[in-house]
């Protein structure tokens, strides 16, 4: 029986970019973001001022990070339900993704429900995963083998 994945964290949130004001995506939509900008925004990174190159529209799945990702991408479907037809309108002009991230203590494998996949096909939604690893495993190994020898590992 294979075991659950070691996960820290899991969330998933759509995202849409493209140019224009993020006012026009926020009356097509109906939604409120959770997080936006505009094209031409200003912003500052270590110190430098600059301008945003591009328009950015996110709504997040508003599920705890403990559940699984097919869980945030239902949530967001849910969300998205009652404005499918306008969504649908602003998929010819803007990219509009599914971003899927995960957290983990070593490895990811992961399977979108089909279901779910089927229905963001339907709606013009790619998906965008992005797995994170937060430990280094030579590192972790390297620290193994100084404390307990480089052959702890083979007598098993």
């Amino acid at each position: 029986m294979p075991q659950d994945p070691q996960t820290y964290r899991q969330y998933a949130y759509l995202d849409i970019t493209g140019n224009g004001p993020s006012s026009r995506i926020t009356e097509t939509l109906g939604l409120t973001p959770d997080e936006d900008w505009s094209e031409g925004d200003p912003w500052q990174t270590k110190g430098r001022h600059r301008t945003r190159r591009f328009t950015y529209w996110k709504l997040n799945s508003g599920v705890l990070e403990t559940e699984d990702l097919n869980t945030h991408t239902k949530a967001i479907l849910q969300r998205l339900y009652t404005h499918e037809s306008a969504l649908k309108n602003l998929t010819g002009e803007y990219d509009v993704r599914l971003v899927l991230v995960s957290y983990n203590l070593q490895g990811f494998s992961f399977e979108l429900d089909f279901r779910h996949q089927r229905h963001l096909t339907q709606l013009g939604i790619r998906t965008w995963f992005d797995a994170y690893i937060d430990e280094d495993v030579h590192k972790l190994m390297f620290d193994i083998r100084s404390k307990y020898g480089r052959d702890v590992f083979d007598s098993e």
